[in-house]
């Protein structure tokens, strides 16, 4: 099957991939590296850690931070929007910041003998044939560190629980999420005593020091205003969420918003849409306040988390449509009140922890947004109280980044006492 799989990937997949990149910008972007043509060349071994795309990159930079290992760090991605902002935040602590190579294996040997790995850390999931059987054969240990599978995957990679068993065989330790994801993991394959729970390390995203909120909220003059932040909006969602806001406004007269497109190139869109219901709006891009919008559109890249320190009610989007929610927590270290629509699905065992300590809210429709934001925006002393719960929530599950940096020392040690 292993042998079938390659025989595919690099006959017709490699076909498709190129075929594609001939109309995306996305997947031909790095595609000299994605197919093995790397420019240097690592005498001393790294560790290298693979992060696909923004999300995983914000984790491996809580990783990185952890680390205490003196090797050089190698980090690859997969998107371009993950190695921007990899360069914008771990330049300095990344010996060399490149794409991750396709699943031939010739593009595999030629990433390994470029980056030397002493080890490879794999955030979150990435499950490919060939690179980990390489890895297994010549002996370079393989994490998945905060593991996890999706209902959907877990569903579709169970029926070919033939194919992973072999696969997931080739990694020396899958560090999972949650007891849940443990479990998905060793149904479709994984051998058990490979399999540990380790905690979320979302949550031990670190809040920089509280004058990066005063910066923002100076900057947008919010100190005597309210301000409501859209994150992450999709297509679909945008038009309704900002019906939402202008109704909000006519009983929140001193309401400002922040509204931030997943998708940078969907801006044009919102300020179709603002301009059609004549709301006075700006671009971040433009350096701009609120004293003469009542809108601002984050038109800029790796700023969202910052500026969810300078609102006062944080609306987590994608979740409003099929997308399946975006990240709370990033809101959350801030100490900020999280609504979202009804399909949490990426994100659901964090919403699971942020809705039994209350400071998480999952709304049906627009309706219940407006109604639930109205609450929270009029009872100063429920705003305070659910502050105090998100501080509660996020001390309460610290601790998986520790532990899987413990367990990597440990697992490596004794590899190499035993050797």
């Amino acid at each position: 099957m292993l042998k079938l799989y390659s025989i595919l990937y690099e006959t017709i997949g490699v076909l498709i991939i190129k075929f594609l990149g001939i109309f995306s910008k996305k997947i031909n972007a790095g595609v000299k590296e994605k197919f093995g043509n790397y420019s240097f060349k690592f005498l001393n071994r790294t560790i290298w850690i693979h992060a696909v795309s923004v999300g995983e990159v914000m984790l491996a930079q809580t990783l990185i931070d952890k680390l205490k290992f003196k090797n050089d760090i190698v980090l690859t991605t997969s998107t371009p929007q993950g190695q921007e902002l990899a360069k914008s935040k771990l330049s300095n602590k990344c010996k060399m910041i490149t794409y991750f190579p396709y699943d031939t294996k010739k593009a595999v040997d030629n990433a390994i003998k470029a980056i030397n790995p002493e080890i490879v850390i794999i955030m979150e999931t990435e499950i490919w044939p060939t690179f980990s059987k390489r890895m297994k054969e010549l002996a370079i240990p393989l994490f998945i560190v905060n593991g996890r599978i999706s209902e959907k995957t877990y569903k579709s990679y169970k029926k070919l629980n033939f194919f992973f068993k072999k696969v997931l065989a080739n990694y020396s330790a899958i560090l999972a999420q949650t007891h849940e994801d443990a479990k998905r993991f060793v149904e479709i394959g994984a051998p058990e005593n490979r399999v540990i729970t380790s905690g979320n390390i979302k949550f031990d995203i670190e809040k920089p020091d509280d004058y990066l909120r005063h910066k923002y909220m100076l900057l947008f003059k919010t100190l005597n205003k309210k301000l409501a932040i859209f994150g992450s909006t999709h297509t679909e969602e945008n038009e309704p969420l900002i019906n939402t806001y202008l109704s909000l406004k006519e009983k929140t007269l001193n309401l400002k918003l922040i509204i931030a497109p997943r998708h940078l190139e969907k801006v044009p869109y919102i300020e179709k849409l603002l301009k059609q219901k004549e709301i006075p709006y700006a671009k971040r891009s433009e350096n701009p306040t609120f004293d003469n919008n009542d809108v601002i559109i984050l038109d800029t890249t790796g700023e969202l988390a910052k500026i969810y320190s300078a609102c006062d009610i944080c609306v987590i989007c994608g979740s409003f449509d099929k997308t399946g929610g975006h990240n709370p927590l990033e809101a959350t270290v801030w100490d900020k009140p999280v609504i979202s629509g009804p399909n949490i699905k990426n994100f659901k065992k964090v919403y699971k922890s942020l809705s039994d300590m209350d400071c998480a809210f999952i709304v049906k429709d627009f309706c219940e947004l407006e109604e639930k934001m109205l609450e929270l925006l009029e009872d100063e002393d429920y705003l305070e109280k659910v502050k105090q719960n998100c501080r509660r929530a996020i001390e309460k599950n610290r601790g998986a980044t520790d532990f899987t940096v413990n367990y990597i020392e440990k697992y490596l040690k004794e590899l190499y006492e035993n050797n």
